[in-house]
């Protein structure tokens, strides 16, 4: 009985622990951006500077979001340096530890 109860105890800690993971977002606040080309600067500088990011970036809302499963391989200074080099202007950026793909949801946390 302790043999079964113990087997079944290890195969549902092995499956939690391949759900639970832990996320990090960057999240900045861009001015300047007027179109779906300059959202697309962006979205390109983000990617070039992490290729493993999921990057949401939009123009109407003004945020751009570089999302990663794990740990950010960024810090705050080069994810703002990659926004920078496209020549707008970033005006906020912070972190958070979870995995962010809604633009809205972006808003609401520099709002914070």
């Amino acid at each position: 009985m302790k043999k079964i109860l113990s087997s079944i105890l290890l195969v549902f800690f092995i499956s939690i622990s391949n759900i639970v993971y832990a996320a990090e977002s960057m999240v900045a606040q861009v001015n300047g951006m007027m179109c779906i080309k300059c959202q697309n600067m962006v979205t390109m500088a983000l990617i070039k500077a992490s290729p493993t990011a999921h990057v949401k970036v939009s123009w109407p809302e003004g945020v751009a979001v570089s999302a990663f499963e794990g740990e950010s391989n960024l810090n705050n200074e080069e994810f703002k340096k990659a926004i920078l080099g496209t020549g707008f202007e970033v005006v906020k950026v912070t972190s958070v530890g979870k995995f962010i793909e809604d633009p809205g949801e972006a808003v609401s946390i520099l709002s914070n």
